[in-house]
């Protein structure tokens, strides 16, 4: 019965995102097609300065900030799903997480590892983090002049964080960050090296943190409590990002493995629906399945951390394989984790084996598997194996357990950074089985296009790894 409703719900939005399809390719060029999002800017959940501007307005400054953060980290449906496709899509589509199955010219680009600064999506995803990064630090500030002990300073602090994070890891070096005043002035900003950016997410996880201790000391408040393992698990990940193991493990050991944050999703508005359960219901994005020669098996493995279903007909195009929906978000309120305990026992465990502690490794993953009811590793694969299978095996059951999060551009990047991986060997490559063209060559998203209005901004300072 579950699988007969899900057929009909997923044919039955097809055929409403059809008639927008259609209607967007009336006005829209090939090379951009998210025309809509990029004229109307407008963040409607979001209040006028003159509203959030005094103690009264907090609390629709930080709802603002963080609606602004949902659609960037996991989309929405706004606009039939073509205004906000959010970075867990876009970094599943440019890895192996996902394949495209529609028709938006755009999106193949990213599915190919060839979009240019100009592509109309990438431009989109680009505005919305841009968006967030601003509606964060803006709510931050804001509660700093009116409520400054609040502890929802401290969420905010920690999104802005997020948002950094999100630019490090998927951006090439040399992202520039503008900053605009309550009266709309614009401040052009420099552009930044990657590490200057991993620099500035340091700075609000550790702003965070003090915030919320003083409030958890004070009240026993569980929000307190909740920010402080949430800077936490940001620090642990940039400090993993930057390969300062050791440092990363100290902090990650020091997050209950029970700690979950998560971005909700709501049916209030389509803007506030679950992104990705969007996506995947328009017969967009399918579960990849050996991508591209080095693409994981994500659908043959039937690993229970990465449920799908087979829908038994096309994608959105009419054309191609039977579509494999994701099901790891299985309606439009499902939350997104942004950080989990679970996360940290990865990094502590990728740390351990860093520095050679096989041992205490292999213990830290079969720990998570045995707490969710999963076999144990095999020894062949852990104790006994060579170095280049165990980190094989550790950045498995990273993409495993962390699929679909915006997790898996970031880990692929690291193989080729700090494992010495060649790209050719961890990213899709080969010919696409879907267009028939050769992957790009691309490691990173590039700088939207719009940033050439920056006087300060050049193109990218680096595009490696």
């Amino acid at each position: 019965m579950r699988d007969t409703q899900l057929v009909m719900r997923i044919h039955s939005q097809a055929a409403i995102v059809g008639r927008a399809v259609v209607a967007l390719a009336l006005i829209c060029t090939a090379s951009a097609c998210n025309v809509d999002r990029l004229l109307n800017t407008k963040d409607k959940d979001t209040s006028s300065p003159g509203q959030i501007n005094s103690k009264a307005g907090l609390p629709n400054a930080r709802a603002g900030a963080i609606s602004q953060f949902q659609v960037a980290f996991g989309g929405s449906a706004a606009q039939s799903g073509n205004a906000n496709e959010g970075h867990v899509n876009m970094t599943g589509l440019f890895t192996d997480e996902y394949i495209d199955l529609e028709t938006f010219p755009t999106r193949i680009a990213i599915d190919n590892r060839i979009a240019a600064p100009g592509n109309g999506t990438m431009r989109g995803i680009y505005l919305d983090l841009s968006q967030a990064r601003v509606s964060a630090e803006r709510a931050a500030g804001l509660y700093k002049k009116y409520d400054s002990t609040n502890v929802l300073r401290a969420e905010m602090l920690n999104l802005a964080g997020y948002s950094y994070v999100l630019f490090a890891e998927n951006y090439c070096s040399g992202v520039p960050f503008d900053s605009v005043s309550f009266t709309g002035a614009v401040t052009y900003g420099l552009p930044l090296p990657t590490d200057s950016i991993y620099a500035r997410a340091l700075a609000d996880f550790t702003a965070a943190s003090p915030i919320a201790v003083a409030d958890s000391v004070a009240n026993g408040d569980p929000k307190g409590i909740e920010q402080i393992d949430l800077a936490r698990v940001g620090r642990a990940r940039v400090l993993l990002d930057l390969g300062q193991f050791a440092a990363a493990l100290a902090v990650a050991d020091s997050v209950p493995t029970s700690f979950v944050y998560s971005i909700e999703g709501s049916t209030n508005s389509p803007r506030e629906n679950n992104g990705v359960w969007y996506f995947s219901s328009q017969l967009a994005f399918s579960v990849a399945d050996s991508e591209g020669i080095n693409g994981l098996n994500f659908v043959s493995a039937a690993d229970p951390r990465v449920p799908t279903f087979n829908t038994g007909g096309p994608g959105f195009s009419g054309t191609g394989p039977n579509f494999i929906a994701e099901e790891k978000y299985a309606d439009p309120t499902a939350p997104i984790p942004v950080a989990t305990g679970l996360e940290t026992r990865l990094i502590d465990a990728e740390a351990r084996l860093r520095a050679g502690d096989v041992a205490g490794w292999t213990s830290g993953l079969n720990g998570a598997r045995s707490d969710s009811g999963f076999a144990p590793l095999t020894p062949d694969s852990t104790v006994t194996a060579g170095t280049t299978l165990q980190q094989n095996v550790m950045f498995r059951e990273r993409a495993f357990w962390l699929y679909l999060t915006a997790h898996r551009l970031s880990d692929l990047r690291r193989l080729v950074r700090q494992y010495g991986r060649g790209p050719e060997t961890v990213f899709p490559t080969g010919t696409d089985a879907i267009t028939g063209a050769p992957y790009g060559s691309a490691v990173d998203f590039p700088v939207s296009s719009d940033e050439t209005n920056n006087p300060n901004f050049h193109g990218c300072i680096n595009t490696s790894a």
